[in-house]
C-alpha cells in the first residue's frame, strides 16, 4: 500500500505540471558541500541511463527505463540486468539490490490474472443460423503476446543516505539540464525532470532545519497510468461486489 501511495503522489506531482520556475524561484543551485563530495558515486549512479541529446553541451534526453532496462520489461528478464548485487524479489511485484550505500528498488505492475480475467470482454460472438446458435471468433482481434503472470517495470528508487541537496541536483541537473518545476517549500518537497515517457523526481527533504536529499525516482508515465487505472477498477469492483452482497 505504502508502494502504491508514493506512486500516487508521483502522478500527482506529474499532472500538475510542477508549475515553471523563474530565476529568481530557482532555488536549487548552489555550492557542492564537503559531506556531498565524498559520495560522488551515488550521484552519479542516480543519474540513470539515457539516451545521447545536445552531444555539444552533454545533455542527454530522459532514458526510456533506467540504466539497461526498458519500462514494461517483465520481472524475470530484468533480474539479471539489476544493478548491484539482489537482495530481495517476490518474483512478481519487486527486486531490491544493493551496491555499498546505495540501494535500488525496483516496481513492477503485476495484474492479478483473478480480477483481469474479470474486465477482459470475449472476442467471441453468438451467430444464429436456422434455429442454432453457433459460436465463432472475431478474426479482427489482433493476436496478442502471451503474457507472463509477473509485473512489468513501471518505477526505479535510488535510496542513499542524505546527501546535500545542490550535490544530487547539479549532478542530475548536468546531465538531463535543468529541471522542469519544483515543488519545494521549507526545504522540503520534490524537483523533477519531465519528458513524454519519464519522470524523474528528486525528493527533497528537511534534516537539521536545511535541505538534504536521500531519493531519486524515475518512473514510466505510461505505465504509472495503467497502475492508476486498474487501481481504480479495482477499488470500484470491489465497491460494486459489496453492494451486490448488502442488495442481493
Amino acid at each position: 500500500m505504502r508502494r502504491i501511495n508514493i506512486v500516487f503522489m508521483i502522478i500527482l506531482l506529474a499532472a500538475a505540471g510542477f508549475s515553471q520556475n523563474t530565476a529568481d524561484t530557482n532555488t536549487t543551485t548552489g555550492n557542492t558541500t564537503g559531506t556531498a563530495d565524498t559520495k560522488t558515486t551515488t550521484g552519479n549512479n542516480a543519474e540513470g541511463g539515457g539516451t545521447t541529446g545536445n552531444k555539444e553541451s552533454g545533455i542527454e534526453k530522459l532514458p526510456v527505463g533506467y540504466g539497461e532496462l526498458t519500462w514494461g520489461i517483465y520481472l524475470s528478464d530484468a533480474r539479471p540486468k539489476v544493478a548491484g548485487v539482489l537482495v530481495y524479489t517476490d518474483e512478481k511485484k519487486i527486486i531490491v539490490s544493493k551496491d555499498g550505500d546505495l540501494e535500488y528498488r525496483y516496481g513492477f505492475f503485476y495484474v492479478d490474472p483473478v480480477v483481469a480475467e474479470d474486465e477482459v470482454p470475449s472476442t467471441e460472438t453468438v451467430v444464429k443460423t436456422e434455429g442454432a446458435e453457433k459460436v465463432t471468433t472475431d478474426e479482427t482481434t489482433p493476436a496478442t503476446e502471451e503474457k507472463k503472470d509477473e509485473g512489468k517495470l513501471f518505477y526505479v528508487s535510488l535510496n542513499f543516505p542524505y546527501l546535500d541537496k545542490d550535490s544530487v541536483y547539479n549532478k542530475i541537473k548536468k546531465k538531463y539540464g535543468k529541471h522542469s518545476g519544483e515543488n519545494i517549500k521549507d526545504n522540503q518537497g520534490a524537483i523533477a525532470w519531465n519528458s513524454d515517457d519519464t519522470i524523474v523526481i528528486m525528493w527533497v527533504d528537511r534534516y537539521k532545519k536545511k535541505p538534504y536529499c536521500r531519493r531519486v525516482v524515475y518512473i514510466s508515465k505510461k505505465i504509472s497510468k495503467e497502475l492508476n487505472d486498474y487501481t481504480y477498477r479495482l477499488f470500484n469492483k470491489t465497491e460494486m461486489d459489496l453492494i451486490k452482497q448488502l442488495n442481493p
